[in-house]
C-alpha cells in the first residue's frame, strides 16, 4: 500500500490556486441528523466565516443546509467564500431517505433551485452526488449535462460527490471532473484510498477532499459506545476498530484528545488537497477552528499512526 505523504504548508491547497484547505462541511447543521435550531446554524455559519474558514460545502439533500448557509451568505460582508453543492440526490427528511433523479431536467432544476436559495449566480463547485447510484447507461447523458453548466458559467468546477463504485471509476478522468470527495477512506483510522483510488486521482490531475476524519465519530464521541458494543459492519468494520484502538493510545500517550488527534492528522496528508469537517454547531465548529489552528501533527506522531493502519 502507498502510504500518505507528510504534509509542508497545511493550510494552503495547491490544486485550489492556494486558497484554504479547511471545508466546512454543512450536513449536519442542515438536520439530517437529527433536529438543530435555525439561528444556531447560521451563527455557527458566521462564527466560522469570522474565523477564517473560506470554504463551504452543502448539497440539497443535507436537508436545510442549503437555505441556511444562504442566510449567513446574505448576511456575511467579507470576501465571497467559495462554495461547493450537489446534484442527483435530492432532498431527504433525514440522512437515510434517498432520493435520487439523474435526468437532465431534474439536475437543472436542482441547480437552478441552489443558486436561488443559496443567492449565488454560480456555483464554484458542483458535485455529482451519490456516484455509486448513478445509472451507467445514461453516464453520457449526466457528463454531458454537467459540463454545459460549466459552458454556461453556472459551475466553475465538476467533482464527484461520494465514494464512487468501481464501474464508476472509469469515467473519473480530467476530462470529466476536477475533484473527487471521498468519506471513510482516508482518515486516522482507514487509508484505503491508498489501494490505487489516490495514485489514479493524481495521476490524472484530480484533486480529493477527504471527508469523515472522524470516521463517523469512532474516533470522536462514540469511540467508547463502538468499544463497548462492536462495529455496525457497513461503514464501520472490525480492522477499523482496531486501528482506533491503536490510535487512542497515542492520544493518551501525547495527552491528546482522540478527536484532536484524528483531525490533525488528516489535516498533515499531503494527498488531501482539501478536508471537510463536518460541525452540527456553534461548539463544534469552535472546537474544529482550535484543532485547525494547532496545525499538522508532529512528523513522528504522524508516522507512527500510519504504520499502525499499514501494517
Amino acid at each position: 500500500m502507498m502510504k500518505p505523504t507528510y504534509i509542508g504548508d497545511y493550510s494552503k491547497s495547491i490544486a485550489f490556486n492556494n486558497q484554504s484547505r479547511l471545508v466546512y462541511g454543512t450536513s449536519a447543521l442542515g438536520g439530517v441528523w437529527g433536529p438543530v435550531e435555525a439561528s444556531e446554524s447560521v451563527n455557527a455559519l458566521l462564527f466560522a466565516l469570522e474565523n477564517g474558514i473560506s470554504v463551504l460545502d452543502t448539497a440539497p439533500s443535507y436537508a436545510n443546509s442549503e437555505l441556511y448557509v444562504g442566510k449567513a451568505l446574505r448576511q456575511w460582508k467579507g470576501e465571497k467564500p467559495f462554495v461547493s453543492t450537489k446534484v442527483g440526490r435530492l432532498r431527504g427528511d433525514d440522512a437515510f431517505d434517498v432520493k435520487l433523479d439523474y435526468s437532465p431536467e431534474s439536475m437543472k432544476r436542482s441547480l437552478s433551485n441552489s443558486l436561488e436559495t443559496l443567492g449565488l449566480e454560480h456555483i464554484d463547485l458542483l458535485f455529482l452526488h451519490e456516484p455509486q447510484f448513478v445509472p451507467l447507461d445514461k453516464i453520457e447523458q449526466i457528463l454531458d449535462t454537467l459540463k454545459s453548466f460549466k459552458s454556461e458559467g453556472l459551475a466553475r468546477k465538476i467533482g464527484v460527490g461520494g465514494n464512487p463504485s468501481e464501474e464508476f471509476k472509469p469515467f473519473i478522468t480530467n476530462d470529466n471532473f476536477d475533484v473527487v470527495s471521498g468519506f471513510l477512506r482516508m482518515d486516522a483510522c482507514n487509508l484505503s484510498a491508498y489501494n490505487g483510488e489516490i495514485q489514479q486521482y493524481k495521476k490524472g490531475g484530480i484533486a480529493y477532499y477527504a471527508a469523515s476524519a472522524l470516521h463517523f465519530s469512532l474516533l470522536g464521541n462514540r469511540f467508547e459506545k463502538y468499544v463497548k458494543e462492536g462495529i455496525d459492519g457497513e461503514w464501520i468494520t472490525q480492522t477499523d476498530l482496531d486501528n482506533a484502538i491503536k490510535v487512542k493510545a497515542i492520544a493518551d500517550k501525547t495527552a491528546m484528545p482522540l478527536a484532536t488527534l484524528a483531525q490533525r492528522y488528516l489535516f498533515s496528508i499531503a494527498e488531501a488537497d482539501r478536508v471537510v469537517m463536518g460541525a452540527r454547531n456553534l461548539k463544534q465548529i469552535q472546537s474544529t477552528i482550535k484543532d485547525w489552528n494547532l496545525g499538522k501533527l508532529p512528523e513522528d506522531i504522524f508516522n507512527e499512526i500510519t504504520e499502525i493502519i499499514t501494517t
